[in-house]
């Protein structure tokens, strides 16, 4: 039988750092809004991490990207993972890389556990400014 995991966090940042020794791991420059140079936007890469926890059996795991001016749906991606233990903490990695944003404004990152909603994250695209 499986359980859905809670989530204790989940952030959008550049890059995560594991350190080899310990397995500790280092969110960097975390975001909640991204310049890009135009729109629809380049494909730039960066991470959805999030810890897990409370989780029992096989669980597939999603992330959605949606506009939040209409609900379309820009991006998703999903792996599977085998909770062994309640207890155990599980760290997710999506690493985003083809991922484009056509319109500036918001959006928002879902996770799913099992096709329900477990987290989200809000943020924003704004375009660069031109000097003038």
């Amino acid at each position: 039988m499986s359980q859905r995991p809670g989530v204790i966090g989940l952030l959008l940042c550049e890059q995560v750092i594991v350190e080899e020794k310990t397995r500790n791991i280092t969110p960097v420059n975390c975001f909640t809004s991204r310049t890009v140079e135009q729109l629809p936007s380049e494909t730039f890469p960066f991470i959805v991490f999030a810890i897990l926890t409370d989780g029992a059996g096989e669980i597939s795991l999603e992330v959605i990207i949606q506009r939040l001016d209409s609900l379309d749906e820009i991006y998703r991606s999903s792996l599977s993972f085998r909770f062994t233990n309640p207890l155990q903490e599980v760290r997710c990695i999506f690493r985003i890389r083809d991922c484009s944003f056509p319109v500036s404004g918001y959006y928002q990152v879902t996770l799913l556990a099992d096709n329900e909603s477990v987290a989200q994250r809000k943020f924003r695209i704004v375009p660069k400014e031109n000097p003038a």
